[in-house]
């Protein structure tokens, strides 16, 4: 079956086929046994990193033109493309990623002034960015990725639109915001041309908002700029009168999915829904891609998301794919998560561990936090299953684009000082433990984004001590561009050489084994062990040797690390005495000090011999500062 992606984008939804436009890919049977890697279009690749020099590790030979400069960069369009992406696939492979998370490639508006590089204010429905490539290409990236043994999944946004229209001020004045109120919705004054103007009638391609279906003001609820991105404690965040339900996210108008009741009954509201689904069943049909992460979920009504998913489910269904994934971007912690997964009524397939679950994690490698907390993460059993089964509902971040509730906002090596190893590792523990693992673009490159990356004399401080329009900082080019990370310009960053790209690479190929092994370390149970330091056998404690377990139908493998990161640490990890009784050996599959070589050809290790310890089945681990061990 060949491809068929017509040159001219639809004009409206009626234009829009549901016809697959080419061969349809299976989905996988199982996404615990995918490896994602997030990126953001315009921050990755060009493709044109064979005309720069890679980064030498000295930022220095790299200079910027100057700090606000480069500064300044970083809130515009860097020149990264959808064919750049594709271009780097086979360093994705290298790294073990089996699955790609595309940050959102729709069009934005093309007038000059809006900072939405990130593609989070879409214009177009229907249309693929032209500054990111062309609908064929983006069909060209799944299909090529698809080749390679890799899904892909798509960034959506389903809760709003860009900055497409202005409001009236009460004046009869043109106005981007107005403050937040409940009814009556405010009157929209004028769209927005190509050229950032107000203007009464939608002439061309670039103006207003597109399809024609949303040139309709009842699709919006025009009820001003969201003050209060989360409901009170004393509110029950199930009114339909919240404003973060309802309110326009800065200057991107919302779309009318908010309202609780009567959804249902509103045929405004349920045409809203209704056309949404359709654009994003034609994404689908026109790209063969497998997926959705799912942009401000917990901003829409559980009735539209609930809709909206079906729908989505549905449709990849009736093509073939019959594990589609929907992931949704839903900021608040796990409990307003569970709300939104409704596991047994099939909403959301999984959640972003955002928040608090970032800050666990990387609090647990660093030797800061104490590493119950993390683990106490995922209960015995709890609304979403046992606890082998509930991870498939998380996705596990170290790293993202918005870094939700960090202060500073920063990466994981933010601040520097932090080893390549312990950045590795890090990810190894999203690897090796429950939930489905996604890395993000230049973590497996050590990037140390953050929003104390400037200079107070050319940006001053916010209020809150953060430099204004921060997600700048964490969102590097990858490729150099004028806003490369490390405050560099004119280098690159695909080094498959650097110790944490080839640290991760081996944790994933050991990960994603087809054996016992593999299969224990993706879907087993997991169980933190207890560790004899000195004389009695602890918990996981902050600062030292922290180890777990993964048991699937007899098969155990053991993960040790480090979490200090200074000092080697060492002690007896408690084992399944059923399973390895005293004289049984472990095998050492992965350790995080073999050489480069080693690391592409492990070596064959005299394995660990098991313990009798009082009755418990011991092995006795030592690790280097920011250690990494896997057992088995």
């Amino acid at each position: 079956m060949a491809v068929t992606i017509p040159a001219v984008a639809p004009t409206s939804l009626a234009q829009a086929s549901l016809t697959p436009a080419g061969p349809v890919m299976a989905s996988p049977v199982d996404w615990r046994d995918q490896f994602l890697y997030f990126l953001l279009p315009d921050r990755f690749s060009d493709g044109l990193e064979s005309t720069r020099v890679s980064f030498s590790g000295n930022p220095a030979l790299h200079p910027v033109p100057s700090v606000a400069a480069w500064m300044a960069a970083g809130t515009s369009f860097q020149g990264g493309t959808i064919a750049g992406i594709q271009s780097q696939l086979p360093y994705l492979k290298g790294l073990g990623v089996t699955a790609l998370w595309v940050g959102p490639v729709f069009k934005q508006r093309m007038d000059p002034g809006l900072i939405t590089y990130h593609g989070y204010g879409i214009q177009d429905f229907l249309e693929v960015d032209p500054r990111f490539g062309t609908r064929r290409e983006l069909r060209s990236l799944v299909d090529a990725a698809h080749a390679l043994g890799i899904y892909v999944i798509l960034d959506i946004i389903y809760n709003h639109t860009g900055n497409n229209f202005y409001y009236d001020d009460g004046g009869g004045n043109a106005v981007e915001t107005r403050p937040y109120r409940f009814e009556p919705p405010y009157p929209r004054a004028a769209w927005r041309s190509g050229a950032g103007t107000p203007t009464a009638a939608i002439t061309g391609p670039n103006d207003g908002v597109w399809p024609t279906e949303f040139q309709d003001d009842r699709f919006y609820t025009r009820a001003g700029s969201i003050g209060r991105f989360d409901p009170e404690p004393w509110e029950n965040r199930l009114d339909p009168r919240n404003e973060f339900r309802r309110g326009d996210f800065f200057s991107l108008k919302d779309l009318r999915v908010q309202e609780r009741q009567p959804f249902l009954s509103d045929p405004d509201q349920a045409r809203v829904i209704e056309a949404l689904i359709k654009v994003y069943q034609y994404w689908i049909a026109l790209t063969d891609c497998d997926g959705f992460r799912v942009d401000t979920v917990k901003h829409v009504s559980f009735e539209a998301s609930r809709s909206f998913c079906g729908a989505i489910h549905e449709y990849a269904e009736s093509i073939g794919k019959e594990n589609f994934l929907v992931v949704g971007e839903v900021a608040g912690g796990p409990d307003i998560a569970r709300d939104y997964l409704e596991v047994f009524g099939r909403n959301l397939d999984a959640a972003l561990d955002l928040g608090g679950p970032m800050d666990t994690l990387a609090s647990t490698m660093k030797g800061f936090g104490d590493p119950l907390d993390f683990f106490s993460q995922f209960g015995g059993h709890d609304a979403l299953g046992t606890h082998r089964e509930v991870g498939r509902y998380h996705v596990s971040i170290l790293n993202d684009h918005d870094m939700i509730g960090r202060r500073p906002r920063q990466r994981f090596c933010g601040g520097g000082g932090v080893p390549a190893e312990q950045v590795a590792h890090a990810t190894g523990i999203q690897l090796t433990t429950l939930g489905i693992p996604c890395i993000y673009y230049g973590t497996e490159q050590g990037f140390d984004g953050s929003d104390a990356r400037h200079d107070a004399s050319v940006q001053p401080l916010d209020s809150s001590g953060t430099a204004p329009d921060n997600d700048r900082y964490i969102r590097e080019a990858m490729f150099g561009g004028t806003f490369g990370a490390f405050q560099t310009s004119g280098c690159h960053f695909f080094d498959t050489n650097h110790p944490a790209y080839l640290r991760i690479a081996a944790i994933a190929r050991v990960v994603m084994r087809t054996d016992l092994i593999g299969k224990a370390l993706r879907r087993g149970r997991q169980y933190s062990r207890e560790v004899r330091f000195i004389s009695t056998y602890l918990p996981p404690q902050r600062g030292e040797l922290v180890a777990w377990s993964r048991i699937f139908f007899g098969t155990e493998v053991v993960v040790a690390v480090n979490t200090h990161g200074g000092s080697a640490r060492g002690g007896f990890v408690t084992v399944d005495r059923a399973l390895h009784p005293p004289g049984s050996t472990l095998s050492v599959l992965y350790r995080g000090d073999w050489t480069a070589a080693e690391l592409a050809a492990p070596p064959i290790e005299p394995p660990r011999i098991v313990q009798d310890d009082g009755g418990r089945s011991v092995v006795r681990i030592d690790l280097p500062r920011a250690g990494m061990v896997i057992l088995g």
